[in-house]
Formats: C-alpha cells, structure tokens, sequence
C-alpha cells in the first residue's frame, strides 16, 4: 500500500457552516494531531463544564469512531489523497 505524503483533509462538524478544510496536510501527522487541530478551527474544548457536564469530541470516518488517535492520515487515506472525516460532540451527564 502506498502511503501518500500530502493529502486534502476535510473535516465536517454539523453545528459549523463552513467545514475545516486543509488541502496541504502531512500524511504523517497523527490523528490526534489532526483533532487538535480541528478542535481549534471549530473553537471547541473537550473537559468538564460549569454544570458538571464531560464534553468529548470525535473523529469518524464514515460511521465508526476513530478511536486510536495515533494513526497517522496516510494511513486512514490508504492510496487516496483525498480524506472526509466527520467530528461528532458528546455530552456525559455529570
């Protein structure tokens, strides 16, 4: 499999209008990398808040979680050089 070193990110949260777009990304940036990236754009914070509340965020790439924050985006891209992600917010009840 070839790992593309450059590759065109995508990633779509639904509260956003506009989605955060990076067409020059390091396929060797990890996903955490990305996500915090991401996080930033959008002006999210994962923690708790003032009501006790946790709030995490999540990377998808189609319905799955991605849960290994060390995968790079070569690697999620496979031979592409296009990647769609989606980030997804959840509540825990404090």
């Amino acid at each position: 499999m070839t790992v593309v070193t450059k590759l065109k990110v995508t990633v779509h949260y639904p509260a956003a209008e506009e989605p955060f777009k990076d067409d020059d990304a390091d396929g060797n940036e990890t996903l955490g990398q990305l996500k915090a990236r991401v996080l930033d754009f959008f002006g999210l914070v994962e923690g708790q808040t003032p009501e006790g509340n946790t709030i995490s965020y999540t990377l998808h790439q189609g319905k799955p979680p991605l849960d290994d924050l060390n995968v790079t985006l070569g690697q999620l891209a496979g031979d592409k050089k296009v990647l769609q992600l989606k980030l997804s917010q959840q509540i825990v009840q404090g």
